[in-house]
């Protein structure tokens, strides 16, 4: 078993710690506003020391901390803050210059489900630190991913992973509000959600391997066709009176890449539109 710090005991940081003991690993934990000693006294106990506090800033305050460079020497850092990219590559400067292994990584769920089988966090940085730590980070998580040694690989993953989170969130609650128009149960598309999910992995897969050969044609269904429907959900929303922002923004994303001359091709073709600015 291993030894674990965790550096701040919120939502979070509360359920990495609670799954790190949990898994039987020597767990110890820091928060500024207990009384839990030092940052340094928490981080010289232990091989690997998980930060999760609130921001990079916030990561940044620790560090500078007294004793706590000295402390991680040799040790290895996961900082799992929110953040870009790059932050991640400051801190990973800062971490070679203090001969500390980093980590840079991404949680893609919520505190309750900490410690499930298909629970995904995201690390970046160096390879050899993440191999050496593989099993003691699985119980964060059933499906530990290491995307790249780059260090900001990590905050980018939690960038499409946020990206993901929010525009589907924004949907389903888009599409509750027209059922609500009609009279009828929101519950509806919740209830849709797992048969949904199928249908987004089927269309994921697909539109990674036409993203993947950079070719975009294919024989499901054209962005002409798919620019239609939006079109229908656009004055659908106005007849039923419900906000029609998120329809026309998903529209206007749309017609941008027929324009570009995308119509014949397949919705993986608007990867285009957000690959520029």
């Amino acid at each position: 078993m291993a030894t674990v710090t965790v550096l701040g005991l919120g939502n979070m940081g509360g359920a990495l710690a609670r799954a790190f003991s949990g898994a039987g690993h020597t767990t110890t934990g820091w928060t500024r506003s207990a009384g839990t000693g030092t940052p340094a006294e928490a981080c010289a106990v232990s091989d690997l020391v998980v930060a999760c506090v609130s921001d990079y800033d916030a990561m940044r305050a620790v560090l500078s901390a007294p004793g706590v460079a000295d402390a991680l020497t040799s040790r290895t850092l996961v900082q799992l803050a929110t953040g870009g990219p790059a932050d991640a590559r400051g801190l990973a400067t800062w971490a070679a210059g203090a001969g500390v292994a980093y980590l840079d990584g991404a949680i893609a769920t919520y505190p309750a489900r900490i410690g499930d089988a298909p629970t995904i966090v995201f690390y970046s940085g160096d390879r050899a630190a993440y191999d050496r730590h593989r099993v003691t980070l699985e119980a964060l998580g059933g499906r530990p991913t290491f995307v790249g040694e780059a260090p900001g690989a990590a905050a980018a993953a939690d960038l499409a992973w946020l990206s993901f989170l929010y525009a589907t969130m924004v949907g389903l609650f888009q599409g509750a509000a027209f059922l609500e128009a009609e009279g009828a149960d929101p519950a509806v598309v919740f209830d849709a959600v797992p048969s949904f999910g199928i249908e987004i992995a089927a269309e994921a897969a697909y539109a990674r391997e036409l993203i993947a050969r950079n070719d975009f044609h294919g024989d499901q269904a054209t962005l002409d066709v798919h620019l239609a429907a939006m079109e229908h959900i656009v004055a659908a929303a106005e007849e039923s009176g419900v906000s029609g922002e998120l329809p026309r923004l998903v529209r206007d994303l749309t017609a941008r890449a027929v324009a570009a001359g995308h119509g014949a091709d397949e919705i993986a073709a608007l990867i285009e539109t957000f690959r520029r600015a």
